[in-house]
This record gives C-alpha cells, structure tokens and sequence, in this order.
C-alpha cells in the first residue's frame, strides 16, 4: 500500500501518513514532482494516461510527474519518476528547478480529489521519443507536440488533446518555462 505525508493548505507539514486511496477520496493535500521534458525543437512531452489510473485517467498530461514517497524530496521524486515512467534517468543538474505550484484537481468521473503542492522542474533534452520505455500501467502513448500547440489546446479546452483539467494551472507553468528560454 502507497503512503503518502499529508500537509496543510498552506503546504506545512501535518506530520501524519494516509494511504494513496484515502488521501483521494478526502481531498487531503499532499506532494508531488512534475517534470516538464522539451526537445531542441522547443516541443513539449505529453502523455496519454492509461486507462486504469486512479485519478485523471485516460486524458493527457503535460509532464511526468508523481508523489512523493514519505521522507522524499521534490528532487529524488522527479529523477525517481523519469526513471520509472521513461526507463531513462536523466542526471539531477539536468532537471531546472522552477517553482512549487498550488495544484487543486478534482476528478469528476471518479469523484476523487487530487490536492498536492507540486515541485515543478524543466528537463531539456535532445532525446527522441524512441529513447523513452514508457511505463505500460501509467502511459499509454508519448508525444512531442510544439510548446505553440499545447499553449493553444489548454487556453481552448475540446478543440484538441483531452487534458487533466488543470488549464489554468498548466499555462501558468508553461509561461514560466517558455520565458526561461
């Protein structure tokens, strides 16, 4: 059973542990890392979530990402993630660490909250997708799409790919990524 640290609204520790499903269904915040991984061609990664994922299932997400495991860092989790969810491990000078952003998600086909402070870091790479050894129960298909494209699909929801429904969110992160550059 997955564990996870519980927090408060403002991201301060509660010192306590919950398992994955209860945190869920509660609406307890909790941590996570996302990894925004761009190419050369200043296109962005995104993943199609497989099927049988808990929250967000089935839709596309714009990074890696994952939870943190009880007494990790917003570092250990994002390298720890790649490795898990591409089969390849970036190293830890490579992930630019951009901020901790507020993310507060609600499923509406499970009725599952997904609460978490999540540490967001930028990879660039010049790997091709056949680098990459997706993950069979997390990912379903990689892409690489133009950073122009994803912009414009989360500021106009249904007119492209079926994102987590964190547009808000999600564009926020990819301003401060594209101004890096």
């Amino acid at each position: 059973m997955e564990y996870f640290e519980l927090f408060d609204e403002r991201n301060l520790p509660r010192w306590q542990q919950k398992p994955r499903p209860e945190v869920h269904r509660d609406g307890d915040w909790h941590r996570s890392s996302c990894v925004w991984v761009l190419n050369e061609k200043r296109e962005l990664l995104v993943n199609h979530r497989h099927p049988d994922k808990d929250v967000f299932a089935d839709l596309w997400d714009v990074s890696i990402a994952g939870h943190l495991s009880p007494g990790e860092n917003f570092r250990e989790s994002a390298l720890r993630e790649v490795q898990e969810e591409l089969g390849y491990r970036p190293l830890s000078s490579e992930l630019v660490f951009i901020d901790v952003w507020r993310m507060d998600g609600f499923d509406i086909q499970t009725r599952l909250y997904d609460r978490e402070f999540a540490g967001v870091f930028c990879w660039k790479t010049d790997l091709p997708l056949s680098a990459f050894i997706p993950q069979e129960d997390e990912i379903s298909e990689l892409r690489y799409l133009p950073l122009e494209q994803v912009r414009k699909e989360l500021q106009h929801p249904g007119t492209g790919l079926a994102y987590i429904p964190m547009e808000t969110v999600f564009l926020d992160i990819l301003e401060r990524i594209a101004a890096m550059e």
